[in-house]
């Protein structure tokens, strides 16, 4: 399937009246998505004709054959998981809403807490999603934008650091706990906070027209450390201290700009509704 969410989001975002893709790559992309809905039919159909042929047929103490439907339903989330992978959506989604997704994908069944159960994997349904984030790339691209803002910006009195502005993200910035120390003695990114420089390195790599990163930003910076070396690119510094801290520099104040003008804009929220993106019927 050739329908890449990243190069469109980034058309998108610096073109607002980009439209979706025209109708011969959206009578494609119907085709593909009929394709997938009559294989994983098939695959459901197939399994149901197995536990047919089973039934009665002695099986060994500890062998646990799936039912029917927890089968489909597992049959359906790989159906899902495919059709999002190669859309190349979920670099596009913030932390937050990623996570939402996933459980979705890799976690729920019937439903998880408050998140809704997956969809059936039909044409109206896959179409729809399509159709529906191709219409809300802006805003999820605000969304990431502005949960790289909250990083960005603690409070100086976490950092102890005049560079640390709690309202506005400066050209220079100071961060806690994002380094620790490894055997070797050389500093790599904290596990968890991985996800947070990783959505750092897609956020400014999108704003400046490249689409979000084919690698880690923090494998980036960890080759780096690992030499005893600071980091260092087109748009900033980072460079890990003893104390678990990372000093970043930023080089392209036209990006940090459009950053804080995300970070700083006002959300308008229907009544109830969550910030967080998934599945929804």
């Amino acid at each position: 399937m050739n329908i890449n969410l990243n190069n469109y989001a980034v058309t998108r975002w610096h073109d607002p009246s980009a439209q979706p893709p025209d109708e011969p790559t959206a009578v494609a992309l119907r085709l593909t998505i009929s394709e997938r809905c009559a294989e994983t039919r098939l695959l459901k159909e197939n399994y149901a004709k197995a536990l047919e042929y089973l039934d009665g047929v002695p099986m060994p103490y500890d062998c646990r054959v799936p039912t029917l439907e927890d089968e489909c339903l597992e049959i359906e989330r790989h159906a899902w998981r495919k059709f999002i992978d190669d859309l190349q959506l979920r670099p596009l989604l913030s932390i937050k809403a990623r996570e939402t997704l996933d459980k979705q994908l890799y976690q729920n069944r019937r439903g998880y807490g408050d998140t809704q159960p997956l969809p059936p994997f039909t044409e109206d349904n896959v179409f729809g999603f399509f159709e529906q984030t191709c219409a809300n790339i802006p805003n999820l691209i605000k969304e990431a934008l502005r949960e790289v803002f909250k990083w960005l910006t603690p409070s100086p009195r976490w950092t102890g650091c005049k560079t640390s502005n709690e309202f506005k993200v400066g050209n220079k910035v100071v961060l806690c706990y994002v380094a620790r120390k490894r055997y070797s003695g050389y500093s790599e990114v904290n596990y968890d906070c991985r996800a947070q420089v990783d959505a750092l390195g897609n956020a400014i790599s999108m704003l400046d027209g490249k689409g979000v990163r084919k690698t880690a930003y923090s494998d980036s910076w960890n080759r780096a450390w690992e030499k005893g070396e600071q980091y260092e690119d087109d748009y900033l510094t980072a460079k890990a201290f003893q104390n678990q801290n990372v000093h970043l520099t930023f080089k392209r104040p036209d990006l940090i700009e459009k950053i804080n003008q995300a970070g700083t804009e006002p959300v308008l929220q229907e009544s109830g509704r969550e910030e967080t993106r998934g599945f929804s019927h």
